[in-house]
Parts: C-alpha cells; structure tokens; sequence
C-alpha cells in the first residue's frame, strides 16, 4: 500500500500527456497551406506536405524564408524544408551564407540548400560556412565542402598528456 500516494501523479500525467510535446494545431495547417499555395505550388504537393509536417508553419516559413533570400524554385526549398527535422535552422542557414557570402548562381544556391538541409546542425554549419569563407577566404564552394566533411578535420591540435616513452 506505499504506492497509494503516486497515483494522484500518475492520473494528473495521463491528462496532461508528455511534456515538452506540442503538436500542431488548427490554425498552422492553415498557415502552411495558405503560405505555399501563394507560391504557385499545386494543391496536391502543398496538401502533402502541410498534412505529412508535424510542425506545418515551420515547414511554410522555412520556404518563405528561403524564397526571400534566394533564387530557388519553391519546389526545391519546399523539398529540403519538408524533409528536414530543423526546418527553421535550415532556412537561418540557408539566407545567412546568401546574405553574407557571395553565392554566384543557381547551381551554387542549390548546392548552399542542399548542403544545410544534410547539415545536422545547419545553425551551427553555417557559422562554419561563414567563417571558413569570410575569414579564411575560401570561395563559398570550398566552405561548404570543408565545413560538411569529417576529412578536414584537423589532428594533433591539443597537447596530449600522454606520456611518448
């Protein structure tokens, strides 16, 4: 009969659910549908991914967020920005390396939203990006390959406290 207590606890997180979950509600759907249907993205792909997104508005504000930095299709930010688990981060990655870097062409703002979505840190890759290009002065290209790979990593950085005998 020690257990009687933590019931009134177990009843109270059974109504309240998990915390630090908030789903989605009504009103984002509509936020996501409206947003990427003013984008002259068809009904069936903007129904797709408004209905598949745990999160829908920020799925639609990551590709208005691209959109406004960036010459690339809706289509292709509205690809990168429904299958990434960060969609706001990607967006923050994606318009901080435009607006800070100079991104020559499509093929390279591709490449620059390609590579944020495949980032699993695209808020922290992009000061990467940022640094790496600006104060290193490697071209936007070169930033983007350096700071995804695990091969530039650099070694032998820190003293070690091992003994070498």
């Amino acid at each position: 009969m020690r257990w009687w207590p933590t019931l009134p606890f177990v009843a109270a997180g059974l109504m309240v659910g998990p915390i630090g979950i908030e789903p989605a509600q009504a009103t984002d759907y509509d936020t996501c549908v409206g947003d990427l249907l003013t984008l002259d993205l068809d009904r069936e792909t903007v129904a797709s991914a408004c209905a598949l997104a745990y999160r829908p508005q920020e799925v639609s504000g990551c590709v208005t967020g691209v959109m406004a930095e960036t010459n690339i299709a809706p289509r292709d930010a509205l690809s990168a920005c429904s299958r990434d688990r960060r969609p706001p981060e990607v967006a923050t990655c994606v318009t901080s390396i435009h607006t800070n870097l100079t991104v020559a062409d499509l093929p390279e703002s591709l490449s620059v939203l390609d590579h944020c979505h495949r980032s699993l840190l695209p808020v922290r890759y992009s000061e990467c990006v940022l640094a790496v290009g600006l104060i290193a002065e490697f071209t936007t290209a070169d930033a983007l390959d350096r700071c995804i790979s695990a091969g530039y990593r650099p070694e032998n950085v820190a003293p070690t406290y091992i003994p070498s005998e």
